[in-house]
């Protein structure tokens, strides 16, 4: 099929006097599409051909002196089978009409005159569509749509072809006339991608390849990149752990759970391989043109030994060539305020059932009627809500964009200020970012340079967040407890005996970090000859950090009286903690790059390329207490923390060199065939194992071109089916493994009454090798109601072996002993994505929906089997079962009566009432044990989904995005599960009133006990499924509503667009639970963790604000 090529395609009011004008010219070796650019250059005039007619006229050697375009037509088509002619408003190259020869004496040639209109769904003309007949004879359509043309007798079908648009092939079946309608080809299949070193277009993807637009992140009140990439991408799995402004942890998963180790993507900014995923958070949203999610072996095995867990390319803005200056400004302001999801009791409530535990434990209440009295008076502020506020965030940006015939260029400068939730001395982070992108032409040679500087200024609580939470949280609301009296003096109670949280955030101290990120890039690229094309890049990536931590005393008093502190003892205890660090990354890339179509449908593309990336860190800290308070300085009595340590034992050092290459074959935009490899070096690996291979395929078939597939196509759409398969490689290692390495402790031993340092050691392993994963995934891609509705879906499995785990080793080893490769996992999931589009007038609306789900299985484990304890938590590492799974025991509800109690087995010792917990007993031996636990469940997050919707109507639009888990335990204990826990809280929450008795048999909570006797331990302290919750959920994770004023208005001050615009942040979540935010968990992207989920929170945000959009 050959496919028509618009040269230009600019619809201009134009008359035969065009013909009239002239252009200049003068040069050898011209090629036929130059001269034709430079007519449409200096007369307007389109020129529209088919891709045949450059392919066979030979560059010419001109000189045209305002020479009339008759003229310089009729020199290059001078002896070629082509001739051209007026369409209206273009110039249009035909085939020189010969008729045929008959061979066959007394057979007469018969012809019949064929003749139609094409037009698109609008009813709109379509000019330059090629027509061609089975028999190979055609034309094309002229400005008005119109075609006529003579076809043998023998002809049965014509087939319309335009770029852009849907094929569509009809039966002549004794018809002359003909109306064709064009369908556009949906916007997402002609749509450019970008991929590991390169780009192409949707539709001629074979890979797992997403796409989020810059559009979708953009002028969103987000903290960072990675945040506003939730729900975005199907099978992107990003759980915010910490919505501190200051610790705003994250998960990030592709595709889910696949080592043992790290899990987390390789990331890419603008072809610059970075050293974490998390560099995309010094990004301003407002920068990024594109982002691309490589998913299988097939679109990311290029990337070699990182690309395992997936691979995240982002392209930033840039101007384009002949592109009038745009000034485009953004201004966002608004507020973050805490939800605080846990509910005290009333203060005499609190002691009425406090009070009530201890009787139920046989002992003797604690408050007097008279407390209890006074407690009724009523009640304080909540402790946790005391030393929290609302937070006021500020976005702004400021770019310009443009471009002349030969350069572009894009600058851009962005400003972003998040206030702490907590109260204290002006906490919260700010980030200034500075980018230009510029692009050059020189001849065959393009340039590109790319510098980009960011600041990151944070200021926050210098001590553990969770502790002062947990301390706030834990003060019930008695009136006689107060944090701050009017004077401003602090206190503690009888629960926080030791301190005060107000006290600690406002005057405790703070932790001040200073990152600054300068980055620069020059990309080269050279035409050698057509379709070759040279490609080079060097980046720069320097990083340069500061954290200065300073902690002070502040007198805290007691409520009973007196003027002496209470903490009087830490009166000289004051810290300072000094760290530095520099990290440079230096990445150099050489490739060659082959594309090129013959004969119109043969597509052949091929990529060669070298790179090496080294990286090097020096970081030094020091610490010291007892110092002076004001000015941190040493004075009388400073001690050095012996945790500090100088540049030489900080530093950090790495470096790996690729060979890497793909080959491409594409047949009639119908068949795909490609294959990519990469061969890595890496400095972590020893000399005999440090090079691994990484190879794939990929193969692709639209269907919907074959002819037996029309009925499809013509009632439907566009339809592929594609497959990869590939091995991929994980080096995500600490480093110096095969080394074995020594560490110092001082004070060790004692000699002759003095200490002296004793020597550490952790063997290497000089056998180390790469994690590798064989992945496989095939998808499917198509197009329904004539491509308004798009559906993808994909199905895959990765198998890692050699997954990196500590040996079991005997206690009396006296060392530490390296990693090795021991493990196996293996992991599966599918993916499905639809997008609806509907345009009507000055209606449209989209909607675009992602579900995705993946499940993981150990396969291979030293001993098979590990168990680890948090507190009650138990997790478990087991063949045939998802990595970490909660593991623990099942409940069997509430013992009702004591002749309940005496039929049920029980733990040993344990005398059991009416009210507490009874536990299964799995091997009916009348004992519970450890041999009655059971896999309870796992807590990575599965169906997770994203749902966004858009509607316009004129000047108005409307957007929301929802996203969410559709299944995922979470285990939760600590005092939002037990009342009064551990003798460390006092407080009893609401969601805790449904508790046994013997009115309330079928409670939800078992009796309550007062802490640390048997029933408490019991019903708390055993590890099992009724610490177990269902964290699924759903939450409109953005909504806005904006108006963009007219632009026959605003053009009249000189403003281009002026858009202004409400929003909100997580204005609503659905849950099941109500106590806790579901995202809430204790575990990495690996589902390590170093505790049990207490649910100590810094409080979900909600945000409500406005901005504005201007461009001039």
């Amino acid at each position: 099929m050959k496919l028509l090529l618009i040269l230009l395609f600019a619809m201009l009011q134009v008359n035969a006097n065009s013909y009239a004008q002239s252009i200049s010219l003068k040069g050898r070796s011209i090629p036929v599409e130059r001269i034709f650019l430079e007519i449409r250059k200096q007369t307007g005039l389109a020129v529209l051909c088919e891709s045949d007619v450059l392919e066979s006229i030979k560059p010419l050697t001109v000189n045209f002196n305002r020479t009339p375009v008759t003229d310089v037509l009729t020199f290059c088509l001078k002896q070629t089978q082509y001739t051209y002619q007026l369409e209206k408003n273009s110039i249009v190259i035909k085939t020189i009409a010969r008729p045929e020869r008959n061979t066959t004496p007394g057979i007469v040639n018969v012809q019949k005159d064929i003749s139609g209109k094409v037009t698109d769904e609008l009813g709109s003309p379509l000019q330059g569509v090629n027509v061609r007949s089975n028999n190979d004879a055609g034309t094309i359509t002229a400005a008005d749509g119109s075609f006529r043309m003579s076809v043998p007798d023998n002809a049965t079908s014509l087939t319309f072809t335009s770029i852009g648009y849907q094929s569509k092939t009809v039966s002549l079946s004794g018809q002359n006339t003909f109306n064709i309608t064009l369908i556009k080809m949906p916007d997402n299949l002609n749509e450019v991608v970008i991929i590991g070193y390169g780009t192409k277009r949707k539709a001629d993807l074979v890979g797992a390849v997403d796409r989020v637009k810059g559009v979708q992140i953009e002028d969103r009140p987000v903290g960072n990149v990675m945040q506003a990439l939730q729900g975005l991408s199907p099978s992107l799995v990003i759980q915010q752990r910490n919505m501190n402004p200051n610790n705003n942890s994250m998960n990030i998963n592709l595709r889910g759970i696949s080592t043992f180790g790290n899990n987390s993507p390789l990331l890419v900014i603008d072809g610059v391989i970075s050293n974490d995923v998390s560099d995309m958070n010094n990004l301003n949203p407002s920068d990024i043109e594109d982002i691309s999610v490589l998913k299988d072996a097939g679109s990311a095995a290029i990337y070699g030994s990182r690309s395992a867990n997936g691979v995240i390319l982002i392209s930033t803005k840039k101007g384009k060539p002949g592109m009038k200056p745009v000034v485009s400004f953004t201004g966002l302001v608004g507020s973050q305020n805490p939800q605080v999801l846990v509910k005290p009791l009333k203060g005499y409530q609190n002691a009425l059932l406090r009070n009530d535990s201890y009787i139920n434990s046989g002992s003797d209440p604690i408050y007097s009627s008279e407390q209890i009295r006074q407690f009724a008076k009523g009640d304080s502020e909540y402790g946790l809500k005391s030393i929290l506020q609302n937070a006021l965030q500020q976005n702004y940006n400021l770019s310009v964009q443009g471009g002349a015939e030969k350069t572009s260029y894009m600058v851009s400068l962005g400003y972003y200020d998040q206030q702490s939730n907590f109260k204290g001395p002006d906490y919260g982070i700010k980030r200034y970012n500075l980018r230009s992108n510029v692009t050059t032409s020189i001849g065959r040679l393009k340039l590109s340079t790319i510098l980009w500087y960011n600041r990151t200024e944070g200021n926050s609580y210098q001590g553990d967040e969770g502790f002062i939470i947990a301390d706030a949280s834990r003060v019930p609301v008695y009136n006689t407890y107060i944090l701050k009296d009017n004077n401003g003096r602090y206190y503690n109670n009888d629960v926080i005996t030791g301190g005060n949280p107000l006290a600690a955030l406002e005057h405790g101290g703070y932790i001040k970090n200073i990152n600054d990120n300068f980055q620069g890039s020059l990309n080269g690229e050279l035409k050698l000859f057509d379709g070759l094309k040279a490609k080079g890049l060097v980046g720069l990536d320097v990083r340069p950090e500061n954290r200065l931590i300073r902690r002070y005393y502040w007198p805290v008093y007691s409520l009973a009286g007196g003027e002496t502190p209470v903490n009087q003892n830490a009166s000289k205890d004051y810290h300072i903690e000094d760290f530095n660090a520099n990290a440079t990354l230096l990445n150099i890339q050489a490739m060659l790059e082959y594309n090129k179509t013959f004969a119109g449908r043969h597509n052949v593309s091929g990529l060669a390329g070298f790179s090496n990336e080294s990286y090097r860190q020096k970081r030094q800290e020091i610490k010291k207490r007892f110092v002076d308070p004001v000015l941190g300085i040493p004075v009388d009595g400073t001690v050095i923390d012996p945790t500090s340590y100088n540049s030489v034992g900080g530093t950090t050092e790495r470096s790996i060199y690729s060979y890497f290459g793909r080959v491409g074959y594409a047949f009639a935009n119908k068949y795909y065939a490609e294959g990519s490899f990469r061969y890595d070096g890496s400095s972590k690996f020893a000399k005999d194992h440090r090079w691994g291979f990484f190879p794939s395929v990929s193969l692709g078939w639209r269907i919907t071109e074959e002819p037996f597939f029309d009925f499809w196509k013509n009632r439907f759409g566009d339809l592929k089916i594609r497959g990869t398969y590939g091995k991929l490689g994980n080096q995500n290692i600490d480093d110096y493994q095969t080394l074995t390495t020594y560490d110092i402790y001082i004070n060790q031993y004692g000699f002759n009454n003095v200490g002296v340092p004793g020597t550490g050691y952790t063997f290497g392993n000089p056998e180390l090798q790469w994690e590798t994963t064989t992945s496989w995934n095939i998808g499917t891609d198509a197009t329904f109601l004539q491509g308004n509705l798009r559906v993808g879906f994909d199905f895959f499995q990765k198998l890692t072996k050699g997954i990196l785990l500590t040996p079991q080793t005997p206690m009396v080893l006296g060392g530490a002993v390296p990693k090795a490769n021991l493990g196996e996992m293996k992991n599966q999931g599918w993916e499905l994505t639809l997008n609806y589009s509907l345009r009507h007038d000055d209606f449209s609306h989209s909607f675009g929906l992602n579900v995705a789900d993946s499940w993981n299985e150990v396969t291979k484990f030293e001993g098979n089997e590990q168990i680890s304890k948090a507190d009650e938590i138990e997790r478990i590492i087991r063949v045939g079962l998802p990595l970490y799974s909660y593991y623990g025991y099942k409940t069997d509800g509430l013992f009702q009566n004591d002749g309940d109690v005496k039929n049920s087995a029980l733990p040993i010792g344990f005398s059991a009432k009416p009210g507490d917990v009874k536990y299964k007993d799995r091997n009916g031996d009348g004992i519970i044990n450890d041999n009655d636990r059971y896999v309870l469940g796992h807590a990575f997050p599965r169906l997770t989904f994203g749902f966004n919707y858009t509607l316009n109507w004129k000047g108005l639009e409307f957007n929301m995005l929802w996203q969410g888990v559709g299944k995922r335990d979470m285990a939760l204990r600590g005092e939002t599960i037990e009342p009064f826990h551990g003798g460390y809280s006092f407080v009893m929450f609401e969601h805790q009133l449904d508790y046994w008795t013997p009115a309330n048999s079928d409670a939800r909570w078992p009796r309550l006990t007062a802490p640390g006797t048997a029933s408490t331990i019991n019903n708390y302290g055993k590890g099992s499924d009724f610490n177990l919750f269902n964290g699924a959920y759903a939450r409109l994770k953005n909504i806005r509503l904006g108006y963009t004023l007219p632009k026959g208005l605003t053009t009249r001050y000189g403003v281009n667009k002026l858009n202004v615009f409400v929003t909100g942040q997580n204005l609503l979540t659905i849950s099941k639970i109500d106590f806790v935010d579901p995202e809430s968990t204790e575990f990495g992207n690996n589902m390590t963790s170093a505790g049990a989920n207490s649910a100590r929170n810094y409080p979900r945000l909600i945000y409500i604000g406005g901005g504005v959009h201007v461009e001039f």
